[in-house]
C-alpha cells in the first residue's frame, strides 16, 4: 500500500505515470456485520458540489511526508492551469519522521479545510502511511455539515471510506498530487468530478491488455473499496463497513504474492466477501516474489481466492498505483461487467 515499498517508503521517490447471498450474522474479532440490506452509514448520503473553474482547492498531506518540495510546486501550477485557485496546507512542508506532521497537526488541518467555507474541494498530495491514525481524531459531524469534494487513493483509502460511513459523504478514489495527471486520468476526473456524468468508464488503450475475467457476469451495488492493505487494517473497526450488496474494488502495490494472499485471506475470514455482489481488482503493481521459484504469480493468488465465488470478478481495471487511473466515487450505485471490464456509474457523484 501507499506509494512506497514497506522496505523503503521513508524517502522513496513518488510514482508517476478496482445474485447476492444472504449469510447469518457473524461476529469477527468483536465486530458484527449487520445483515440488513441497508447503508451502514446511518446518515443521508451527501454529494459534494461539482468542481468548477474558479473553485478553491485545498491540498493537504494527511499521511506520509512530502520529501520533494518541487512536487508541490508542480501540482499547484497544474491546478491553477486547470482554472482552480489553490491553498496549500502546512502539512506539505512538515516532517515528523515519515509523517507529514504529528497526528494532531494533520487532523487539525484536515478539519480546518472542511470547516472553511471558502474551500470547495480537498485533494491529497500523496498516500504513504498515517491516515488511519487520524480516524478517531476527526469530527464527522463537521464533515457531514460541510460536504466537500475529497480525493486520494492508497493510504487515503481509510479516510475515503470513513467519511462515507461516518458522515454519508461521497468521496473519490483517484488522483493525488504526485501523480502525473495524464490525459486519460484527467479526462475521467473532469467527467466524474466536474461534469457530474453518470457514465461508463473505459479501460482504455494498452490497459486493456492486462484485463482478466475471473468470473463472468454483471452486478449492481454501491461502490466501496480501495487499497487492499489499508482495508485489511481497518476491517472490524467502525470506520469500514460494507453496505449489503456492495461492489468491492481493490488495488495493491509492492507486496509479495504471499502477502497479497494473507491480506485476501483476512478479508475472507472477516466475511467481507459475503456482503459483495461483485469484485473489481485493479492492479497489483510490482507485487513480485523475491524468489519466483518459491512462489506463484500474484494473479494466480487472486484467481484462487475469487474463482470459487459465485459473483462476477475481474482483474486489471485502471485502479491503483499506475499512471492512468479512474476517479471512482465511493458510495454511489454502479454496474460492473466482469466480462469486458466496463464500469457504469448509475448516478452522478456530485450535486
Amino acid at each position: 500500500m501507499g506509494f512506497f515499498s514497506r522496505r523503503s517508503f521513508l524517502k522513496s521517490g513518488a510514482l508517476f505515470g478496482t445474485g447476492a447471498l444472504i449469510f447469518p450474522e457473524t461476529s469477527i474479532r468483536g465486530f458484527n456485520w449487520d445483515v440488513e440490506n441497508k447503508d451502514p452509514s446511518n446518515h443521508k448520503t451527501l454529494k459534494p458540489k461539482k468542481l468548477e473553474r474558479g473553485n478553491k482547492i485545498a491540498v493537504t498531506a494527511p499521511g506520509g511526508a512530502i520529501w520533494d518540495p518541487k512536487e508541490v510546486v508542480r501540482f499547484e501550477t497544474l491546478l491553477k492551469n486547470m482554472g482552480f485557485s489553490v491553498v496549500l496546507g502546512e502539512t506539505l512542508r512538515k516532517k515528523y519522521g515519515y509523517l507529514a506532521g504529528t497526528d494532531e497537526e494533520r487532523a487539525k488541518e484536515l478539519m480546518s479545510f472542511f470547516s472553511d467555507p471558502s474551500v470547495d474541494g480537498i485533494i491529497t498530495m500523496r498516500g504513504g502511511w498515517g491516515c488511519a491514525r487520524l480516524l478517531d481524531k476527526l469530527d464527522y459531524d463537521v464533515i457531514r455539515e460541510n460536504p466537500k469534494f475529497f480525493m486520494g487513493f492508497s493510504d487515503i483509502t481509510s479516510l475515503l471510506n470513513a467519511f462515507y460511513i461516518k458522515s454519508g459523504l461521497i468521496t473519490f478514489h483517484g488522483l493525488v498530487g504526485v501523480n502525473s495527471w495524464n490525459e486519460f486520468s484527467t479526462d475521467i476526473f473532469n467527467r466524474v468530478a466536474c461534469k457530474g456524468e453518470n457514465c461508463s468508464l473505459p479501460i482504455g488503450g494498452d490497459l486493456g491488455k492486462s484485463f482478466v475475467q475471473i468470473n463472468e457476469g454483471v452486478a449492481r451495488g454501491k461502490l466501496i473499496g480501495g487499497n487492499l492493505s489499508v482495508i485489511s487494517g481497518v476491517v472490524g473497526s467502525p470506520y469500514f463497513e460494507l453496505p449489503h450488496d456492495s461492489i468491492l474494488f481493490l488495488e495493491e502495490t509492492n507486496e509479495e504474492p504471499y502477502v497479497v494472499d494473507r491480506l485476501l485471506t483476512h478479508l475472507k475470514v472477516a466475511n467481507v466477501y459475503d456482503r459483495v455482489k461483485g469484485v473489481i481488482f485493479g492492479h497489483c503493481s510490482k507485487c513480485l516474489a523475491e524468489n519466483p521459484n518459491e512462489s506463484m504469480p500474484t494473479i494466480e493468488v487472486i484467481k484462487e481466492h475469487f474463482s470459487t465465488l459465485k459473483i462476477p470478478v475481474s482483474y486489471g481495471s485502471p485502479i491503483g498505483h499506475i499512471a492512468s487511473k479512474w476517479t471512482l466515487p465511493v458510495g454511489i450505485e454502479v454496474e460492473m461487467n466482469a466480462s469486458n471490464g466496463e464500469l457504469k456509474l448509475l448516478e452522478s457523484a456530485v450535486g
